[in-house]
């Protein structure tokens, strides 16, 4: 796993995200790294461009990088250890500016609270860069998440990026000490095309079963084969919902998995994993693009 040194926050300064920011530098100083602190003003003048002749343009913006930078001193911590914290302000679309300063910032990370996860949604189809969504339902940070960092759910659907997805849970195993649930989810239409394949008509869903458990296996790395603090989990159900449930149960502090890029047909497809466990997890959620 690439290390988190530098980690970018985007914040639209609510309570929400001010929670999250607690996430973002306690990765970051891990190793010692810097979190960059985020914030996108949208170009009011630049879709409205007949009010630019009754403003000051320059005066206005420097009023609104005054109010920005006011903000900014109101969250940013007094303390944050070993942590370089720096600000940014940046103009235009939220979604597509915050992707813009991860490639050009070279980020490791993106940390964003996730409210009702529309702009955390465009942020994960625009990057190629991890994202970790932080639930607004999450409790405080000082109670759960990722300040003790015991249990990681790491979900996989064996797709051949799925090894980059499990190393990042290892990786802060071997940091943390912490247990990891494997976790993979057969639903219907997987069954019946895994069946088909194999050839598999009579008893497929066990059969299906017992080859992902021995393809988790293939997944863990060798050092941790015969660990007793990892867990592998077999389900049936819905994706997203599966995920979510597996995570309420076992009390994860963290959920990993990966995220597909669909293309231009991505907006007209419905209830895709990732949404859907944004919307149903109080656990953070370290989203991994694929390719």
């Amino acid at each position: 796993m690439e290390a988190f040194k530098k980690i970018l926050f985007p914040t639209d300064f609510s309570v929400n995200a001010e929670r999250s920011l607690v996430h973002a530098i306690r990765l970051a100083g891990i190793d010692h790294g810097e979190v960059i602190v985020q914030h996108v003003v949208d170009d009011y003048f630049g879709k409205h461009p007949h009010w630019a002749t009754l403003f000051d343009i320059h005066e206005f913006q420097k009023y609104m990088d005054g109010y920005a930078d006011s903000l900014f001193k109101k969250v940013m911590p007094k303390d944050a250890g070993d942590v370089r914290m720096r600000t940014v302000i940046s103009k235009g679309k939220a979604a597509e500016e915050i992707a813009n300063l991860a490639r050009k910032e070279f980020v490791d990370l993106i940390v964003m609270g996730s409210a009702k996860g529309v702009i955390t949604n465009k942020v994960l189809r625009l990057t190629d860069r991890p994202v970790l969504a932080v639930s607004s339902r999450q409790p405080r940070p000082e109670d759960v998440g990722l300040y003790k960092l015991a249990k990681i759910l790491v979900a996989t659907d064996f797709s051949s990026h799925s090894e980059r997805v499990v190393r990042y849970a290892f990786e802060l195993k071997r940091r943390f000490d912490c247990t990891i649930y494997m976790l993979y989810v057969i639903d219907s239409k997987h069954a019946i095309d895994w069946a088909l394949r194999q050839g598999h008509l009579v008893n497929a869903r066990e059969k299906m079963r017992e080859w992902a458990h021995n393809q988790l296996v293939n997944l863990t790395p060798d050092e941790f084969m015969a660990d007793p603090k990892v867990i592998r989990l077999v389900q049936d159900g819905a994706a997203g919902d599966t995920i979510a449930a597996v995570a309420f149960d076992i009390g994860a502090d963290l959920t990993i998995l990966g995220t597909h890029e669909y293309g231009s047909l991505y907006k007209h497809l419905i209830g895709t994993t990732t949404d859907t466990l944004l919307s149903k997890t109080s656990t953070p959620v370290l989203a991994v693009k694929l390719g």
